[in-house]
């Protein structure tokens, strides 16, 4: 081997073995062996990149083992197209750790990684048509090897019925890998993930009832019957979907509950067979079909249950008979089960037709608890045998448990039967979507409708993890520590929840927990209030959407109706994918209400502005989704006195180094309102503001430091506002710290706060009154909340008390604080409340500053903390923490503000490191290139955070995003970037890294 080949090989083998002590892996031995073997096959690039991947793998174990079968089975094209594509890596993985079973689909078919180079494939959901046509491509370029035989000894329907099974179930788990991804990755939200699942197994359904008719056709000829004309004409038939399938909510491994009709009239004599024996037959072939066990498992379980008489009725009805039985026979809970039935597959004529017929017997003025509670028994004595066994296994069932996901939807259900009679805007099948509604009507409170919503996205996620990891239809926690440890990664991998291995059942069990109170409360104690008429604009659906989500050609048309100018933009053939889907998105939502619809109605041109938004900012883009009337706020300027409100808010401007008081947010703390209404009118104004700001950012290309010092100042304000709504007495001072004492507070950005009192305040009426302030900008309402608060800088910090006089703050200082306290003081200002206690503060910290100026220990103490940060997260591309990143400049400037006593309020990167210049502490070239750093990195994680709404410390991982921010970023930097923003941001840390290293060492 020669002296490079050999220093290579000592250069890997140290990297795997840094990457094997530093991943949760159950066999670190075995892991070595696998990465040594992978290291002798592919380039160093591709190992360094696997071994950054997976300590954020659920499962880094099997992810390992089955990347290495994967190279095994795609050979040297496959580990050459890694290499060249080393994002193809963490798409790997991601299957890989979450999902075995979709994990061997990738194994065995390495062709799927090519595709997955498609230009943008992850970025959106498929269409149905776009589904009918990939499917029509791959069945083109198959063959199926055989089939494995069916299982419930039903006679054989032929070869090409087993082909098609064959091929339907093959497609769907091709389909499904890139379905697993948007979900994983967090491109695809809960509603997003289960609607594409849902139109798939549409598209597979209608497949199969197409493949199935040719065969029927070709022994019986077609069904016909004779029209009320005397006409001859083609009998229809049609599958509806119930269940999870029917309101869109589809799982990986769910059940699909299907309800088969056709069509009446008179038949013709001379048929073959008649028409009820056509279609039993028909019905019988399709589900044989998409039940049958192939060598790819099923299509689906298909469970026809809930089609009238149950078990023992026919597996296909006409279309009166099926009428007659929900009129005159059919149980509560039989009608309730329609809430969510919907058109699939055959024609739709029939299955409207159907849905307004029976529309009178799931909804009606007259329904009441008493009904629905006859509905809720039938239901608890279906599930009793079911939830014994449960209890017996002692396992939590996210499903079938007293909380869980069949509670909230059951809860959902009766609540649209009860008031749907007369308010059919609630009839729609979606279970998150009727949450929506029921709240914005006013039937559940904004505390019930945050708890349900969030106990239901959680336990779906929960589920969904469950059922991706097999392949099978689980709804249960898993028993052995290590492999509920694999499912709190898989739950929590986007690092926003952190358990112990045996944490997640615990945050199952409080939700759960929360979902019963509101059960039992809402089911059993809620007493019905009458409902008057209010005169205001109504929206009224139209029959034939029969209380489902509308179509988009359905909602164009009515956009059409209603405004022409609206329409004119929404079919616009100009705007790009990501545009298109994030303005259907706002419509639909705006059609959740009358009143937001109305709103949306009367501003067209900001709904134009708001199309730069949709296409660029997952962040503003969600904010019009859940409030879609904030759309108004982008028409143009704020009006005069007297003119109106709903017009785009322009801030005050801050006077020099300070920031200017907010008319709106002074009046919240003398307002003679209810304290709920005056959390909710702080919540709504700060909304305002952060939404104003960002749609400037975009729509007026604002440079990063202006937006920043923006957005504090509406923190400031809503501190200032929370402080008054709190009678906060005058001997308590609010200080901001962190972010926010720089005027660098970002959207989503934690407020680090200090409580300092005056000692005529006693201890602990300070500590409620501060209580009450972090409770009033943190806590959930209907209006959500304004931000977190995080007092932990405070002396001690947890165990510290909340408010500590500035006596007390200038011993701590003077003895206990660390070195890491004196940088972190350094961005100490004054918010609110006493200017004596405030005062004193800052001199504290001066003296804080004169300490640890002159200890020789300060700067290894610095710099020892440096490297801890450093090293406590992956490095690549991470431009906040990682070596250069906006951390090093962040370290320099308050090392050099403490290290040469600089007095008097700190600004921003930029003004401290200007403040440093002048004052000779930092030389020219120096200052210049760190200047132009901290901007491109205050610009790079601005931009990240209005795409994808999340606080990142690196670029994010999707084409769509990635590019996105990309542009974004270069428009509010004004300038390009040669080589691609990720080669300027490694460019730029290795700059402010030599300087760091210069200055520090």
């Amino acid at each position: 081997m020669s002296e490079s080949g050999s220093r290579r090989k000592s250069r890997v083998e140290a990297a795997i073995a840094e990457a094997v002590a530093g991943t949760q892996f159950l066999d670190p031995q075995a892991a070595a062996e696998v990465l040594g073997r992978i290291s002798a096959q592919v380039p160093t690039g591709t190992v360094e990149t696997l071994i950054t991947l997976l300590p954020d793998s659920p499962d880094p174990d099997g992810s390992l083992s089955s990347f290495e079968r994967l190279l095994e089975s795609g050979g040297r094209e496959l580990a050459r197209l890694l290499d060249r594509h080393r994002f193809l890596i963490h798409y790997a993985l991601a299957v890989f750790g979450y999902s075995r079973f979709l994990g061997d689909t990738l194994i065995r078919n390495p062709d799927l990684v090519h595709l997955l180079l498609k230009e943008r494939v992850l970025d959106r959901s498929y269409a149905p048509e776009e589904l009918h046509e990939a499917f029509a491509r791959f069945r083109a370029r198959s063959v199926a090897p055989g089939v494995m035989p069916a299982g419930n000894g039903s006679a054989p329907v032929g070869a090409a019925m087993e082909e098609m099974s064959l091929l339907l179930a093959r497609f769907k788990r091709r389909e499904y890998v890139r379905i697993m991804l948007r979900d994983v990755l967090g491109i695809a939200p809960l509603a997003e993930t289960t609607a594409e699942i849902s139109a798939l197994a549409d598209v597979l359904i209608e497949e199969a009832l197409s493949e199935a008719e040719v065969a029927m056709r070709r022994r019986y000829g077609s069904p016909q019957h004779l029209d009320p004309g005397g006409r001859v004409v083609q009998t229809p038939f049609a599958v509806l979907s119930l269940g999870k399938l029917g309101g869109n909510e589809l799982n990986y491994s769910s059940d699909v509950d299907l309800l088969y009709l056709y069509g009446d009239g008179e038949e013709l004599p001379s048929a073959p067979i008649s028409n009820r024996e056509y279609f039993i037959r028909l019905a019988q072939l399709l589900t044989q079909i998409l039940s049958r066990m192939t060598m790819e498992g099923r299509v689906f379980r298909i469970d026809l249950r809930l089609r009238p008489q149950g078990g023992e009725g026919e597996p296909a009805i006409a279309l009166n008979q099926a009428l007659r039985y929900y009129a005159l026979t059919a149980h509560g809970w039989e009608r309730q089960a329609l809430i969510k039935a919907r058109h699939t597959a055959g024609p739709a004529g029939l299955a409207r037709e159907f849905l307004r017929g029976v529309q009178p017997y799931i909804y009606s003025p007259h329904i009441n608890f008493a009904a629905v509670e006859t509905a809720q028994d039938t239901r608890e004595r279906i599930s009793a045998r079911r939830r014994q066994a449960l209890i017996e296994s002692g396992r939590i069932d996210v499903k079938l448990d007293r909380g869980g996901i069949r509670d909230i939807e059951f809860l959902v259900q009766c609540l649209q039967r009860v008031y749907g009679g007369s308010e059919p805007w609630l009839r729609s099948g979606g279970t998150l979507f009727s949450l929506q509604k029921l709240h914005d009507k006013r039937h559940i409170t904004g505390n019930e409708f945050h708890e349900l919503t969030t106990a239901y996205e959680f336990l779906r996620k929960v589920e969904h993890r469950l059922q991706l990891r097999q392949g099978q239809q689980t709804h249960r926690l898993p028993e052995l520590p290590e492999q509920l440890r694999i499912l709190e990664r898989a739950v929590g991998a986007d690092k926003t929840l952190q358990y112990a291995p045996e944490g997640i059942a615990a945050r199952v069990r409080g939700l759960m927990a929360s979902v019963g109170e509101i059960y039992e409360r809402i089911i059993h104690h809620q007493q019905l209030q009458a409902l008057g008429d209010e005169a205001e604009f109504h929206l009224t659906p139209r029959a034939e959407q029969s209380g489902a989500e509308q179509p988009y050609h359905q909602l164009l048309q009515r956009v059409a109706e209603d405004s022409p100018l609206l329409h004119e933009l929404a079919v616009r053939p100009e705007l790009d994918s990501v545009t298109r889907r994030n303005l259907y998105r706002f419509l639909s939502a705006a059609f959740t209400s009358s009143e937001r619809y109305a709103a949306v109605l009367r501003a067209p041109q900001a709904v134009e502005r708001a199309l730069e938004l949709f296409g660029n900012s997952d962040f503003l883009t969600d904010i019009l989704l859940r409030h879609p009337e904030e759309v108004a706020w982008l028409n143009g300027p704020a009006p005069k006195s007297g003119e109106g409100a709903g017009r785009l808010f322009v801030p005050p401007q801050p006077a020099e180094g300070g920031t200017a008081d907010d008319p709106e947010f002074e009046y919240l703390g003398a307002a003679h309102v209810p304290y709920g209404e005056k959390l909710a009118l702080l919540r709504r104004h700060y909304r305002h503001r952060v939404f104003a700001s960002g749609a400037a950012d975009i729509l007026d290309l604002r440079p990063a430091y202006e937006s920043l010092r923006q957005t504090s100042m509406a923190a400031d304000n809503a501190l200032r506002a929370a402080f008054a709504i709190a009678n906060s007495p005058r001997e308590l001072a609010v200080l901001a710290l962190g972010r926010l004492g720089t005027f660098e507070f970002d959207l989503l950005s934690d407020a680090d706060v200090l409580f300092v009192r005056e000692e005529s305040l006693p201890a602990e009426a300070a500590a409620r009154i501060a209580g009450q302030i972090m409770q009033t900008l943190s806590a959930y309402t209907r209006e959500g909340t304004v931000f977190p608060v995080d007092a932990r800088l405070r002396p001690r910090g947890n165990e510290g008390e909340l408010v500590v006089t500035a006596a007390e703050l200038h011993s701590y200082c003077a003895q206990e604080a660390q070195a890491w306290e004196a940088l972190t003081f350094t961005k100490l200002r004054a918010v609110a409340g006493s200017a004596a206690a405030a005062a004193q503060a800052r001199e504290t910290v001066r003296a804080l500053s004169r300490r640890f100026a002159a200890d020789s220990g300060f700067l290894p103490a610095v710099r020892e903390m440096r490297s801890r940060l450093e090293h406590a997260e992956p490095a690549a591309g991470n431009f906040k923490t990682g070596p250069g990143g906006v951390y090093d400049i962040d370290f320099l400037a308050c090392y050099l503000a403490v290290r040469h006593e600089l007095g008097g309020p700190c600004g921003n990167l930029r003004e401290r490191l200007r403040c440093l210049h002048e004052r000779g502490w930092l030389q020219g070239p120096d200052w210049a290139t760190l200047d132009q750093a901290a901007e491109l990195f205050r610009t790079v994680e601005h931009a990240v955070r209005l795409v994808v709404g999340k606080a990142r410390k690196s670029l994010p991982g999707t084409e769509h995003a990635h590019c996105a921010a990309e542009r974004l970023t270069a428009r509010l930097w004004r300038r390009e970037f040669v080589g691609g923003l990720e080669a300027e941001l490694a460019r730029t840390m290795a700059e402010v890294r030599s300087i760091y290293q210069r200055v520090l060492g």
